[in-house]
């Protein structure tokens, strides 16, 4: 009987601290599961939507809208 107890006093805050991890992790969890169906829901209805995604031909940006690239800076 004295084993159980000094086991207990001894192994009593580990057993503590894990089984508070474990509860605050369960919430997070809950709470990503949650988050992952709305993402899903969100990408579902996606194509119902009107975007450019959906059309077929590609969107290309034209000449005005595009930032002119230079690989060496201009002369001081």
């Amino acid at each position: 009987m004295e084993d159980w107890l000094n086991l207990i006093g001894n192994m009593g805050f580990p057993i503590a601290v894990s089984a508070y991890l474990l509860i605050r992790l369960e919430a997070k969890l809950g709470q990503l599961s949650n988050a992952i169906a709305q993402l899903r829901e969100a990408i579902i209805t996606l194509p119902a939507r009107d975007c450019c995604m959906t059309s077929a031909t590609p969107v290309t940006p034209s000449r005005r809208n595009t930032v002119p690239f230079s690989v060496n800076p201009p002369p001081v």
